[in-house]
This record gives structure tokens, C-alpha cells and sequence, in this order.
């Protein structure tokens, strides 16, 4: 395997991983600007944590030409041991975020096949599994180290023998996991994301299965009804109809992320396992796209709030509609101020905003050191203050609905 090349799959992550870190911190931003809300539902509580632990994967990923061990060869380089051992800590670490695949897809099959709440959920399960989560990585994340499993493959540090180059290379012997790597990788990583992709799957089939039953018994009901602009059976068959759909969208949104991003590091372990060789493509691919979830949760996280800013306020551009879906502003704050802003900024009258209290924190941001606040402000003051963002709080989650089936 060519320098350049492990070269290319080293500095990969800079991009990828750069890419995810902004969308999982979009993710959180969004959690924390209606933090007195979302973080009542176990939901935004779980793709918080996911977001979490995936800022510390993509972080040690995008570092990896800091971290790689220079005297391996790889141009550009600048670590050793100890820092590869420190990225294959914050990988294992980061692996948690896969896991918690697995948790979102239980708390949607729950909350709508089965009906429980929220608060039922979160009383019972959710800090079993989030502990669970946790203590189990973080466990892994230290044994690894502990005992020197964390060694380079061709173009990242994880669990892989020592020293480089000696698996099916009987020119250098393996003195440190030569054969027990595999079951180690097994344990502590893939394990994990097999059993998240059977609980997914599962869950997702049954998700399918219970809409697709709801809505054959809301049409035969229809078929049976004769005052069905006044039925309120109708009405909240087709409004529990319409959030399991909506659920269910959402939910395989979060499954093809998942399925994209991480499909590659089991190839990875099969093709090392069985074939007994560390091939160069399942590492590019996995340098690639598994740093990206963030980044593509972050587009599911914030379409639903797209579609609904679009569709009840269609005086506003594309790009504040944008803005506003991906960096919300703080909780309170006025949308048609938002507007206005939109507006002026149009007008070169940069830098307005409402009062602290009200203005977003993006906003905060752009109107640091503006000297031109103040005539902004003074027409921002005439804005008619009733169109708020109420309307879309009160339906603010992935799914875009307040309240769940059951």
C-alpha cells in the first residue's frame, strides 16, 4: 500500500470529521435554545447524547494526521504511540454514539407501538440504558488501553496487533495480538453495532407494520362513516395516523445515517477477520463516512422544523428559514424580529437584533462590534410582536408532533 495513499485516508477525517462536529453541535445548539423543553423529552435526551459522544469520535478522527504515529511513513504525520493510543481511547469512546442508534429506535418502537409515555419511559428505562451506554464504552475505552490494544492500522489507531505491518506478513512477527485481535474488535465494537442493526431493523419492521395497520383501519372506518367532516373518532385516527407516519419517516431518516456510516467498519472487521489481510478501501471508506453521522443527523434533526417554518411562514427567505431550522433562536424570541433582521441585513443595515434577552445566538455573533444596532432596533421595536415562535415550539421535535401515540 502506496504512502500517498494512506496519506489521502489519513487527512480524509479532517473534512469528514470537521463536517460532523458542526452538525452535531448544530443538534445541540438547537437542544439548548429550547433546553426548558426539549430536554423534558427522553428523545432530544437521547440524539443529545448521541451528539455527545459523536463530537469526540469525529474530534479524535479529524486529528488523526496528529495523532498517526509519524514513524510509520505516512507523509504529514506528526504522533507516536501514545497518541495513537490516546485516538483509539476517544474511538472506542465515540463508539457509544453508534449504540445509542440502537436506543432512539427502542424509544420510538415504544412510545408508538406500545403506547407508553414519555415520563413512563424516562422513569423506567431511559437512565438504565443511557448508563448502560456509558459505563459499558468508557469501560472498554479503558481496558483498551490499559493493555495496549489501541496500535495502528493502515491509516488510524483502534484495536489492531502490534507491531504495524504483521498480520500475514511472516517477515514481522506479531508480538501483541497477532490472533486475538479479531475477538477483541468483536467485544468491545462490533458486537455493539450488530446487535443495534437487529434492534433496528426489528423495531423499524414492527414501526411499518403498526402504520400500515392504522391506516387500513382508518380507511375502512372512512368506507363505514357517513359524517366524516364531524367524526371525531376520524379525526383522531388520522391525527394518530399522521404521527406514526411521521415517527416512522423520521426513524428510518436516522436508520439510513446510520446504516451509511457505519456499515463500513463491519466490512472492515470481516474482510480482517476472514481474509486475514488489513485492505486499504474498507480503511478510506471508513475514514470517510463513519465520521459523518453528525453531519447527516443533523439534516434529519432539523427538516421537520424546516417543513413546518416553510410552510406557516412563507414570507421568509430561504436562507433564514435555513438558519433558523438548523441554529433556532433562544427560546422567546420573536420570529417576524427574525424577519426583520432577514430584511435589514438585505438593506445593509447589518448588525440588528432585538434585546439581549430575545436575540439568537447566531445573532448575538454577527451584531459583536457592529456600530449600526441601533436604527435596526428602533424599527425591530415596530414589528408586530404576536407572531412569536409559540406556534413552532409547541410542535418543536424531529417528529412534528407534541404528544405520542397512545
Amino acid at each position: 500500500m502506496s504512502t500517498t495513499l494512506r496519506a489521502v485516508a489519513v487527512y480524509i477525517p479532517l473534512v469528514t470529521g470537521s463536517l460532523s462536529m458542526a452538525g452535531s453541535g448544530s443538534i445541540l445548539y438547537s437542544i439548548w435554545a429550547r433546553r426548558h423543553t426539549k430536554l423534558k423529552d427522553p428523545q432530544h435526551r437521547i440524539l443529545g447524547m448521541m451528539s455527545i459522544f459523536d463530537m469526540f469520535y469525529s474530534l479524535c478522527k479529524a486529528l488523526t494526521f496528529l495523532l498517526y504515529p509519524r514513524a510509520l511513513g505516512v507523509p504529514g504525520t506528526f504522533g507516536n504511540q501514545a497518541t495513537c493510543s490516546i485516538q483509539g481511547f476517544f474511538t472506542q469512546f465515540g463508539y457509544a454514539a453508534g449504540t445509542y442508534n440502537l436506543v432512539l429506535s427502542l424509544y420510538y418502537y415504544l412510545t408508538i407501538n406500545r403506547g407508553m409515555k414519555q415520563r413512563d419511559f424516562a422513569r423506567v428505562l431511559e437512565k438504565v440504558l443511557h448508563g448502560s451506554v456509558i459505563t459499558l464504552h468508557i469501560g472498554f475505552a479503558i481496558t483498551g488501553a490499559a493493555i495496549g490494544l489501541f496500535n495502528p492500522t493502515a491509516s488510524f489507531c483502534y484495536i489492531a496487533p502490534r507491531p504495524y505491518g504483521c498480520l500475514g506478513n511472516d517477515d514481522i512477527p506479531c508480538y501483541r495480538f497477532g490472533t486475538t485481535f479479531p475477538y477483541f474488535y468483536e467485544a468491545f465494537a462490533q458486537f455493539w453495532i450488530q446487535l443495534a442493526y437487529v434492534v433496528i431493523i426489528v423495531t423499524n419492521l414492527l414501526i411499518w407494520l403498526y402504520v400500515r395497520k392504522r391506516e387500513n383501519e382508518m380507511k375502512k372506518y372512512r368506507m363505514s362513516c357517513r359524517t366524516l367532516s364531524t367524526d371525531e373518532k376520524l379525526l383522531k385516527m388520522k391525527k394518530s395516523s399522521k404521527h406514526a407516519r411521521s415517527v416512522f419517516v423520521q426513524s428510518m431518516l436516522y436508520v439510513g445515517a446510520f446504516v451509511l456510516s457505519w456499515s463500513w467498519a463491519t466490512v472492515f472487521h470481516l474482510i480482517s477477520w476472514i481474509g486475514g489481510v488489513s485492505a486499504f478501501w474498507p480503511t478510506l471508506l471508513i475514514n470517510t463516512f463513519l465520521p459523518l453521522q453528525g453531519f447527516w443527523n443533523a439534516f434529519i434533526y432539523a427538516r421537520p422544523r424546516y417543513l413546518r417554518i416553510k410552510k406557516k411562514h412563507q414570507s421568509l427567505g430561504f436562507g433564514e428559514v435555513v438558519k433558523l431550522a438548523f441554529l433556532p433562536p433562544v427560546k422567546g424570541t420573536n420570529l417576524s424580529q427574525n424577519a426583520s433582521l432577514g430584511a435589514a441585513n438585505r438593506s445593509s443595515i447589518t448588525g440588528a437584533s432585538g434585546t439581549g434577552a430575545t436575540r439568537s445566538f447566531l445573532a448575538a455573533l454577527i451584531n459583536v462590534g457592529s456600530g449600526k444596532s441601533s436604527k435596526a432596533s428602533e424599527g425591530l421595536r415596530k414589528v408586530n410582536r404576536t407572531s412569536n415562535l409559540s406556534d413552532i415550539e409547541e410542535f418543536d421535535e424531529e417528529q412534528g408532533e407534541s404528544k405520542h401515540v397512545g
